[in-house]
């Protein structure tokens, strides 16, 4: 895909804060003609943005009312808790060990 890049830009610029996001969102920015494009960009954004780990993607076939264009869209659904480097899962197991 040729906008890759913009998508990645985008993603980083409107989803670096987590605390700004409800629950669930799909943005217009984030639609696609084909189902084989939203997944490759969801599959790069997962791959390249330091912000994914807050949140869930799914690619969903959406025909909204007038606001939206019908399309393929990235649904972006923040998680909880961010996802935990092993690292650190690690230290703790061993300072928990440590103390007994």
């Amino acid at each position: 895909m040729n906008d890759s890049k913009e998508h990645l830009d985008f993603f980083n610029q409107a989803y670096s804060d987590p605390s700004k996001h409800s629950g669930c969102s799909t943005n217009s920015n984030l639609r696609f003609e084909s189902r084989a494009d939203a997944l490759q960009v969801k599959n790069m954004l997962i791959e390249k943005s330091p912000h994914t780990k807050f949140y869930d993607f799914s690619v969903e076939y959406i025909n909204p009312n007038k606001s939206m264009q019908v399309g393929w869209y990235i649904t972006v659904k923040k998680v909880d808790k961010p996802a935990q480097p092993h690292q650190k899962d690690q230290t703790k197991e061993n300072n928990q060990q440590t103390k007994k």
